[in-house]
């Protein structure tokens, strides 16, 4: 529809483009460069022109033989990033461009390859272009899968003087409040390590608990991937000690110039009775708000159990999507 006013252009994947990433609103520790390169994913970056104006980025995955755009399981959010508005544009008109870029996207998309899947921001919460390709014709179309994360506001954790005195704790559950309470009665501390072998070991027991045998690769690629972040100073590991000093739980948080993510966790399944679950979180929301974070994404609660224990601490749901195309 657009296809005129607008054209695709292969990105590289440089100081450029984290720039752009990170002027963007949609724009995560997902698609910096440190973060793609270290997935080792055939990542494939677009940059959407409007004439000679650089409007939107776009991050994906393709397949080995590039002819599909696939998931990566360490890719939480990808796809479309836009711009800031031009031209001093009201809300209104940055809407319809937005809707135009998407259209343009969407459309050139399926163009360029057979089978499309993307993991979208929270931020992207008009998809109707997407839906809107092939509407009412008998080709495939996009299919939209609504998924769900929590923000939490961490921004007054080092200002307020008292526990009672942070708003998430006001506003985490009865139980949840009980465990960081119980933590600190108990004199649990949580400290930053590296020493990443800890954690590639609780996540793999984690699993096997869980009747899941982690494949090598995975463990390896995961395991490369904290070093990567760890040593580019945008990611921190945590780990909670109990009272008899023993690691009980640990947590992996990237960040960038927006937020904190949690990307992974893992427990002690022989030391699963304490609190140390909720004090790593915890404890990890103080260190973040110390270095300028004031929220954090929790990453998913699409499953009952991980989803009730997330929720828990008090954060807001948001919603995001996926979207499929499948020819």
């Amino acid at each position: 529809m657009f296809k005129l006013e607008y054209k695709l252009v292969q990105a590289k994947l440089d100081e450029n483009w984290d720039k752009f990433v990170d002027n963007s609103i949609n724009g995560t520790i997902f698609s910096k460069s440190y973060y793609l390169k270290a997935t080792n994913s055939n990542y494939k970056l677009f940059y959407c022109y409007k004439k000679k104006e650089l409007r939107a980025a776009i991050a994906v995955v393709e397949s080995e033989d590039k002819k599909n755009i696939i998931l990566n399981n360490f890719i939480i959010y990808n796809g479309i990033m836009y711009n800031k508005p031009t031209n001093k544009q009201n809300h209104s008109q940055q809407l319809s461009e937005q809707f135009k870029i998407q259209t343009f996207i969407a459309e050139e998309f399926t163009r360029l390859y057979k089978n499309i899947e993307m993991s979208l921001h929270p931020s992207l919460v008009d998809i109707r272009a997407f839906l809107w390709v092939n509407y009412g014709e008998d080709k495939s179309q996009y299919k939209p899968e609504l998924r769900y994360t929590t923000y939490i506001n961490i921004s007054d954790f080092n200002t307020s003087k008292n526990l009672e005195d942070i708003s998430l704790y006001k506003k985490a559950s009865v139980s949840r409040r009980q465990q960081i309470r119980y933590a600190i009665k108990k004199d649990y501390v949580t400290k930053v390590i590296n020493d990443i072998d800890i954690f590639i070991n609780f996540y793999n027991l984690t699993m096997k608990r869980q009747n899941i045998n982690a494949k090598e690769s995975t463990l390896k690629q995961m395991k490369s991937l904290m070093q990567i972040l760890i040593n580019n100073n945008v990611a921190k590991l945590y780990a909670s000690y109990n009272e008899l000093d023993e690691i009980s739980s640990m947590a992996f948080f990237g960040f960038d110039n927006k937020r904190a993510y949690y990307i992974f966790g893992a427990n002690n399944p022989e030391k699963r009775d304490g609190h140390s679950g909720t004090n790593v979180l915890w404890e990890a929301f103080y260190d973040l708000n110390k270095i300028g974070i004031n929220e954090v994404d929790l990453e998913g609660v699409n499953s009952p159990k991980r989803g009730w224990f997330k929720l828990s601490f008090g954060g807001d749901i948001m919603p995001y999507y996926k979207v499929k195309l499948m020819l």
